[in-house]
């Protein structure tokens, strides 16, 4: 299974981007075989940026309704709408689920909490094993279904570890929880030397179609 993503920095008033965000989110959703979400970035990440996201059984399957999508004259009218409201090209990421939640349906107002870091290539299989090791043991802490993927394309060894909460109230307990838990700590310390200094990145999304 994989995780089809698109990221987008728009500018303008939020009385234009968000009906506009929402709108193509529901035409892809009327006029394709995708399932897509939409998600309004809330911190680490430049504002104004939107995100869409759905899961696919592989390439071909999502190759096969872009490409109905790029014919379909009233899907690139709102891309043509939306290239005006955009100050930097967009970006497209497709990660491999590793562990955890695929499918699972998240209810528009959900908190997605997502790390990312990229491994040291020549400790790639040890970066995998350490990533589902304490992907688990964060489910644990927060008792909530914990995705750990890897990416497809881009930097070699980028990861990604993805939580949903229900709203912001829950993601904040969650962070929380976390944040006071010593053995999670002790997990981050032995993470050290598997992935390149620096790398690690931490983001919050409200799903908001």
């Amino acid at each position: 299974m994989l995780l089809f993503s698109r990221e987008v920095t728009l500018s303008g008033s939020y009385r234009q981007v968000l009906p506009w965000a929402i709108g193509i989110t529901e035409y892809v959703n009327g006029h394709s075989p995708l399932e897509v979400s939409c998600w309004t970035a809330n911190f680490g990440h430049p504002i104004g940026t939107m995100g869409w996201s759905a899961v696919v059984e592989s390439e071909a399957e999502l190759a096969g309704a872009t490409a109905a999508l790029i014919g379909d004259s009233g899907y690139l009218d709102r891309l043509e709408v939306g290239a005006d409201m955009t100050t930097t090209p967009g970006r497209d990421v497709l990660r491999s689920f590793v562990h955890g939640p695929s499918g699972d349906a998240i209810p528009v107002g959900a908190v997605a909490s997502v790390t990312t870091a990229t491994a040291m290539v020549d400790r790639l299989a040890e970066a995998i094993g350490w990533a589902v090791e304490i992907g688990a043991y964060v489910e644990g802490v927060v008792d909530a279904p914990l995705a750990v993927l890897t990416d497809v394309y881009g930097t070699m060894g980028g990861m990604a570890w993805i939580t949903v909460q229900p709203d912001m109230a829950a993601a904040e307990a969650a962070r929380g929880k976390l944040g006071a838990d010593p053995g999670y700590i002790a997990k981050l310390v032995e993470s050290k030397g598997v992935f390149i200094p620096g790398t690690g990145h931490v983001a919050q999304l409200t799903r908001i179609a």
